[in-house]
């Protein structure tokens, strides 16, 4: 049977490599969260927050409280707004679901004065039209534990997206695993494991090749004062060759590393770094009673592309 599944899932990803679009998916990886950016990118290891089931939906199998999070995130020096809600519901049901709204705005379309005829001196560029891109992604987050060591998440999604006038719908999974080893937690997420489907209204269609997230984490104690310090490490994985939008290249499999850390100096207080592919993050994370304030900051990237800034606020019950 196991024999029969590590075929399945390899003419799956053989499928999805073969007919998938380029950069389809980048959407799906926005991510909610706020220590996970802090944290470099960090997340498929550890359920502290409630948008942690987006990250990795077996993390559900450790889910003992609900909560609820909102969270405002400006990339790239504010050229793109992102808008989140995360609820999860811990207990018997141990399930999240998350919102995610992507949107730019004030973009201008233009045209020639006399569409007709060519571009030149007397016949400019002027702008006709401002219009607002937007993306709309719902995804709900299920685990089951196999053991008391071994978990499986499912994450179906939904997405709808309006961009200049076009809109598209997707639909896709993600296939999440987790082994709990007490310190010691590893994390890995299929993400688009059926490759994700965009049908827009004109006809067209776009495939989000899959990829795969890994990630391990350690938890320990600092010096005699017992202060909990917790260090991951991630590796995304891409079946396409993305060039210099890649950490690292090995053949036709390209990918990026993320490395982060969490230091808790008192109860109520979280401070966060790392570095998430290509720029130094860094966060602060504090903590009153029921209530949570997370802020996180993501450097300048080489390419130029501007800071990435989010703030959330929790609450759990």
């Amino acid at each position: 049977m196991k024999k029969n599944l590590l075929i399945s899932l390899g003419m799956l990803l053989l499928t999805a490599s073969i007919y998938g679009t380029s950069y389809a998916g980048e959407i799906f990886r926005l991510a909610p969260g706020v220590q996970n950016m802090a944290m470099g990118g960090t997340g498929l290891s550890y359920a502290d927050n409630p948008a942690a089931g987006w990250w990795n939906p077996a993390l559900m199998s450790l889910q003992s409280q609900s909560g609820v999070q909102v969270m405002r995130a400006n990339h790239f020096g504010g050229l793109l707004q992102q808008n989140q809600l995360s609820l999860a519901l811990g207990g018997k049901v141990r399930s999240s679901f998350h919102l995610n709204h992507l949107a730019i705005d004030k973009i201008k379309l233009t045209t020639l004065e006399n569409p007709s005829d060519t571009l030149s001196n007397d016949n400019r560029p002027i702008v006709f039209k401002t219009v607002t891109n937007s993306d709309f992604i719902l995804t709900a987050s299920l685990a089951r534990s196999l053991s008391q060591k071994f978990a499986l998440g499912f994450s179906p999604k939904l997405a709808y997206r309006d961009l200049a006038g076009n809109s598209g719908y997707g639909v896709g999974a993600d296939l999440g695993f987790l082994y709990d080893g007490g310190s010691f937690m590893a994390g890995a997420n299929l993400r688009d494991c059926f490759g994700t489907w965009i049908l827009w209204e004109n006809g067209s269609r776009e495939v989000a090749i899959p990829s795969l997230d890994l990630e391990g984490s350690y938890e320990f104690k600092l010096l005699k004062a017992s202060i909990p310090l917790r260090i991951a490490l991630r590796s995304e994985l891409f079946l396409e060759d993305r060039g210099e939008a890649s950490t690292f290249a090995l053949g036709p499999l390209t990918g990026d590393l993320h490395f982060g850390v969490m230091l808790a100096p008192i109860p109520y207080l979280q401070v966060m770094g790392g570095y998430d592919a290509d720029a130094p993050t860094a966060g602060l994370g504090l903590k009153f009673g029921a209530w949570g304030l997370d802020y996180a900051l993501k450097t300048k990237a080489p390419e130029g592309l501007g800071s990435t800034q989010r703030i959330s606020l929790n609450f759990t019950w």
